[in-house]
């Protein structure tokens, strides 16, 4: 066909004229000719695409199958407005896969290459397997090394994921997460160990190979997720929570078996897991624990906590051992815990407990104040000795918003005459009035609430913040004197929190503190990197709190 012809051919294609010309072209097996008419297959109808595609459907495999990858490599749109046409192919190269191996062996072409290669992944034909790993082998190009590695990990044939893991660790960030999906579609245990080793190295690619993770059903994903709550990094522990959390009663036997490891970091992230993933079965695992008095008070105190969140019925008057804990913390989260689980049962002992006045009478005062324990309140508030003590603490020590909660409450109850006792705060707001204001940004409602009152009994004027998001917001409207920040937050770790404030105010200007449960050298490097001031761990008390804020600066009523 001259150029004459052509642009004849072109200016007016009669349908009858095009496949005439199709046939006599597969015919006489001119490839050039045949090309040249298909490369007007767009501008016909498709009852004459329909019809060209059954010619190329008979015509020979070696002989249609190029033809075909030159259509889709030209003419893109076609192949998405005309599914058919891949159809076809897929069906020539399952039909006679080495007709299709022979030309992607062969073909040079960029853009062919590519074409190819996507086609043998959509298929999943194995037997392109040795093509695809010489490609790896040979290629250059960023593009089609990038298609190869997503199709081995469509074809999923676990000899490659040595092959495929070399590429996690590529200069080029496009093989790097090539290579994380390709491997999660294997989802082999070797796979997925090579991904776990991949983690602590860039945040982006933690998070996407944590997804992969979380997409997966099988056990070895999960026990990967489980390993992640070790981590030595920050945000890949708070997003391996979240997928945790997400995948729900899924996750409870392996993070119960976790509660049984000699390693407090671990049980404490997994108990923050499974508090809000709010399982029941989880709660004989938690009693086992707290039964074999852990030595750290964190623990007590997040297993106390997580037991607050349960309903426990069976075995509730064990809470009350958490009353006599020696850490004032833990001691407030068990008081929580028997609040939310109160019970005729655990009524009488509390009962026998505040007797007469005492120091344990003093310390379950404490903590029902500051847990804001409203049945224990009302069931203990007409022994004497307890009455005395709480409506003492509560005038003298308490903070107003607390005094005020615990004076609702008892005029709610037919108690106003034990509220009248309370007394006003208003002398104590207006000697509140040029006080410090401290930030505290805590994910746990009854850390807040201590920290309420510890920072009052400091002579501080504490905000509150369950959400570091609104902590964030309101930092350049209040600009506090100081914060107090939590480390492992959902969304927003303290790291990241002291980051975004560093933005506007220096270390000087606005001091920070971490407040953490853990001592991790990761964590506390990337935390002074940050802009934090200084680190202090939990348990926290009125002293060691008064002394972290006196060393940067805050000048405070004690410590």
């Amino acid at each position: 066909m001259d150029a004459t012809l052509e642009n004849t051919f072109m200016a007016q294609i009669d349908p009858q004229d095009f496949i005439k010309e199709l046939r006599f072209d597969i015919k006489e097996k001119d490839a050039l000719k045949a090309k040249l008419v298909l490369s007007h297959l767009d501008k016909v109808d498709t009852a004459t695409q329909k019809m060209a595609l059954f010619e190329l459907s008979r015509a020979e495999d070696q002989f249609a199958i190029p033809l075909i990858v030159e259509v889709l490599v030209r003419k893109p749109d076609l192949a998405d407005a005309f599914p058919a046409l891949k159809e076809t192919l897929y069906a020539k190269a399952l039909d006679h896969p080495q007709t299709f191996i022979d030309l992607l062996m062969r073909e040079m072409n960029r853009e062919v290459r590519l074409v190819l290669v996507a086609v043998a992944a959509e298929i999943r034909l194995e037997e392109a397997l040795p093509a695809i790993m010489g490609i790896l082998n040979e290629e250059h190009d960023e593009k089609i090394l990038q298609r190869a590695i997503v199709a081995l990990g469509q074809i999923g044939d676990p000899s490659v994921t040595t092959a495929l893991s070399e590429y996690l660790y590529s200069n080029h960030v496009e093989l790097v997460i090539a290579a994380i999906e390709a491997l999660g579609q294997l989802g082999t245990p070797t796979a997925f160990k090579r991904l776990s080793e991949k983690l602590d190295d860039d945040p982006d690619l933690d998070l996407m190979i944590l997804n992969v993770f979380q997409q997966s059903p099988g056990p070895e994903a999960l026990e990967k997720l489980n390993g992640c709550l070790s981590s030595h990094h920050a945000h890949i522990r708070n997003a391996a929570k979240q997928i945790l959390i997400q995948l729900g009663s899924r996750a409870v036997p392996s993070l119960m078996e976790n509660l049984t490891q000699d390693d407090p970091d671990l049980c404490i992230h997994t108990l923050n897991v499974l508090g809000d993933i709010g399982d029941e079965a989880a709660i004989p695992a938690i009693r086992k624990l707290l039964f074999n008095e852990p030595k750290d008070a964190n623990v007590r105190f997040a297993a106390y906590e997580v037991l607050g969140r349960l309903p426990v019925q069976k075995g509730a008057i064990t809470l009350a051992a958490g009353l006599h804990d020696a850490v004032p913390n833990v001691r407030t989260a068990a008081a929580t815990a028997i609040d939310n689980n109160y019970a005729p049962v655990l009524a009488a002992g509390l009962k026998n407990m505040v007797r007469e006045t005492s120091e344990e009478t003093d310390q379950i005062a404490q903590a029902v104040i500051e847990g804001e324990c409203d049945r224990i309140f009302l069931g203990l508030v007409e022994a004497p000795a307890f009455q005395e003590t709480i409506l003492h603490m509560l005038k003298v020590d308490a903070h107003a918003a607390i005094r005020d909660h615990f004076e609702v409450l008892l005029r709610e109850n037919g108690q106003a005459e034990l509220a009248d006792r309370l007394g006003s705060g208003a002398a104590e707001a207006a000697s509140q009035k040029d006080a410090l204001t401290v930030f505290a940004v805590d994910d746990s409602r009854m850390i807040l609430n201590i920290y309420r009152s510890v920072l009052h009994k400091l002579g501080l004027a504490p905000e509150l913040f369950e959400l570091p998001a609104e902590a964030i917001e309101r930092v350049r409207e209040m600009r506090p004197d100081v914060i107090l920040t939590d480390l492992n937050m959902p969304e927003i770790s303290g790291i990241e929190l002291t980051r975004q404030v560093r933005q506007w105010f220096s270390a000087e200007q606005m001091p920070i503190v971490m407040v953490t449960t853990q001592n991790e050298s990761q964590d506390n490097e990337a935390a002074i990197a940050a802009g934090v001031n200084r680190i202090l761990h939990k348990p926290f008390t009125e002293t060691t709190i008064g002394q972290a804020l006196a060393s940067v600066g805050v000048a405070v009523a004690n410590g």
